[in-house]
């Protein structure tokens, strides 16, 4: 097949591959922060902390795909890592909303169920949702270690320090923003499983 008979969806596939490259090299150079953030969030589920996950709209469906891959273990015979979304219950979100405004409604779910070995995790498209970095907020007040999946140029929660550990899909796509979300939190489970294979490892830092 010549170039001048090459089917009209080639030029289409190429422009979609080419958009996911600056996100996907990016997400390459993270791998020594994304090993960091595993390792610490290993460290907290061995002293007994739980993963509680948050987002708004496209994100708060991821924040419950998370949950899903730690409570099922990467391998037969591995653990199952204990985790919570705070989007799955509508009744609360829209209770905290009425009486409290939106923005709080993942910061008054981790008043109430948050402990200080946990974990947060917030997902933002953009780095601007104000439940998102209210949640942060108050999971650090909380003592938590905050993690942030975020899209765009990480917002005011990246730009503001909110999350112990940052992680910018770098698009303004939302799509493409799912796309390097869904793939670093996949890493983030199994690296943690990684770190559990060493568990003297872990024993060291938790006794800290």
């Amino acid at each position: 097949m010549t170039a001048t008979m090459r089917p009209s969806a080639f030029p289409a596939v190429d422009h979609a591959f080419a958009r996911r490259l600056v996100p996907g090299r990016a997400l390459a150079a993270d791998a020594p922060r994304i090993a960091r953030a595993c390792y610490e969030m290993a460290v907290r589920f061995h002293r007994g902390g739980r993963l509680i996950v948050f987002g708004n709209g496209g994100p708060a469906t991821d924040a419950q795909h998370v949950v899903v891959e730690f409570v099922h273990p990467v391998v037969v015979g591995k653990r199952a890592l204990p985790a919570i979304s705070l989007t799955n219950d509508a009744a609360t979100l829209t209770g905290i909303a009425r009486a409290d405004g939106f923005d709080e409604v993942f910061a008054a779910q981790l008043r109430l169920l948050a402990a200080p070995q946990d974990i947060a995790l917030g997902l933002s498209a953009d780095g601007r949702c104000a439940n998102v970095r209210r949640g942060l907020e108050t999971a650090r007040h909380l003592d938590l270690l905050t993690v942030g999946l975020l899209g765009g140029d990480g917002g005011e929660i990246a730009r503001d320090g909110l999350a112990d550990h940052v992680v910018i899909a770098r698009s303004d796509d939302p799509g493409i923003v799912k796309e390097v979300h869904m793939t670093t939190y996949h890493i983030l489970w199994e690296l943690v499983h990684v770190f559990f294979a060493q568990p003297g490892l872990l024993e060291r830092e938790a006794s800290r």
